[in-house]
């Protein structure tokens, strides 16, 4: 599910409860999720939900958080889903909820996650409020120049 080869893939029958957890190389602000399938004779996830973690193994449930839940279309090739609001993640777990197609079994070729580190993330927070400080300190300049030309 992680390289880039089109030709390997996941696959597991459509019936059993299915899931993968992720494990990535450091605590990313998850923005993006892009799920890929490139295999014809098989049946397809449809509907998916993404949960979040800080560790793993977790002691129970209670430690993953729901990022989401989606649903692909039924077609071959790359698709991407957006988060509604990016979350801190050093896991991922994927529960895959339902299929298209009455294959007996559902494959997978690729998940990709796409955000920032925790550095590019506090820097593009940091940009962001330099940001609204240039035009607070914009529009009290202006104020403060309405104010003085019309005290004639």
């Amino acid at each position: 599910l992680l390289t880039g080869d089109k030709d390997k893939y996941s696959i597991a029958p459509c019936e059993d409860k299915r899931y993968v957890v992720i494990g990535l190389s450091e605590d990313i602000l998850v923005k993006q999720i892009k799920l890929s399938n490139y295999e014809r004779y098989s049946s397809r996830v449809r509907e998916f939900q993404v949960l979040a973690s800080q560790e793993y193994p977790t002691p129970n449930e209670e430690y993953w958080n729901s990022i989401g839940m989606y649903e692909a279309k039924s077609k071959s090739g790359e698709q991407m889903f957006e988060l509604e609001e990016p979350a801190w993640a050093r896991y991922l777990k994927f529960r895959f909820l339902s299929h298209y197609g009455s294959e007996h079994y559902c494959t997978l070729s690729q998940i990709k996650v796409h955000g920032s580190t925790m550095l590019q993330g506090f820097h593009e927070q940091w940009i962001e409020s330099e940001k609204k400080d240039r035009e607070l300190v914009e529009h009290q300049e202006h104020d403060t120049a309405d104010q003085e030309g019309g005290e004639d």
